[in-house]
C-alpha cells in the first residue's frame, strides 16, 4: 500500500530492497532495523546471506537419514524426511519466490540456487532413495534422480505453489500436509513396511 516515494523512506535503492527482502526472510533483523533508509551491501554480500539462511534451515532427519545405512524404522524416517522439507517451504516460500524470480535477472544467483543448492539436494535424495531401495526397504524406480524430483516437486507445489494460486483456500493445510506426506510413503514403501 505504499507509494514509489514513501518506500524510499525506508529502503535507498531497488538492491536495498531486495537484500531487506532476504535479512527479513532469515530473520536478520529480529532485534529491530537498522538505521534507515537501508543501504545497499555489495551484491555478494546479499548472495551470502541468501547462501547462509538456506544452510541455516535445520533438517536434521534428512541429515540423519543420509548417514545411517539400515535405519530400525524406515517409514518413520520417510516419514519425517518429507514433514522436515514440506515445513521448511512452508515457512520459507515467500523468500524462495523471490529468489526464482529474481534468479533471471541474476546469473550468480541463478546458479547458486539452480545449479548448487537445489541440484545438491535432488542428488542427496536421489542417493538415498536408490541406498533404501537396493537395501529392499523402499520399492525400485526405474530413475532414482526423476522419483527424487516427484517426491521434491509434490513437496513444493503443495507446500508453496498451491498458495500462490486463485484456488488456495480449497484446500485445509493440516490435511493436505498428511495427504503429501501418505502420498510418498505409499508410493515408496512397500506394502510390507507402511
Amino acid at each position: 500500500g505504499l507509494s514509489t516515494g514513501s518506500l524510499f523512506t525506508y529502503v535507498e535503492s531497488k538492491e536495498a530492497l531486495f537484500h531487506l527482502v532476504f535479512a527479513h526472510g532469515f530473520d536478520r533483523y529480529a532485534e529491530g532495523l537498522p538505521e534507515l533508509p537501508l543501504v545497499a551491501p555489495p551484491l555478494p554480500e546479499t548472495l551470502e546471506l541468501i547462501a547462509t539462511g538456506l544452510r541455516r534451515y535445520p533438517v536434521p532427519r534428512f541429515r540423519a537419514a543420509l548417514a545411517e545405512t539400515s535405519p530400525e524404522d524406515v517409514a518413520g524416517e520417510l516419514r519425517g524426511i518429507v514433514e522436515e522439507r514440506y515445513e521448511m517451504f512452508d515457512r520459507l516460500w515467500p523468500v524462495l519466490a523471490v529468489i526464482e524470480r529474481c534468479a533471471v535477472e541474476l546469473p550468480e544467483l541463478e546458479d547458486f540456487y539452480y545449479g548448487r543448492a537445489r541440484v545438491g539436494y535432488h542428488t542427496q535424495l536421489a542417493g538415498y532413495l536408490e541406498s533404501r531401495a537396493a537395501a529392499g526397504l523402499f520399492r525400485p524406480m526405474p530413475d532414482p534422480a526423476v522419483a527424487a524430483r516427484v517426491v521434491s516437486e509434490a513437496v513444493v507445489w503443495f507446500a508453496w505453489h498451491r498458495r500462490e494460486g486463485r484456488d488456495a483456500a480449497l484446500y485445509d493445510d493440516a490435511v493436505v500436509r498428511q495427504t503429501v506426506v501418505e502420498f510418498v510413503c505409499a508410493a515408496l514403501l512397500p506394502e510390507r513396511l507402511r
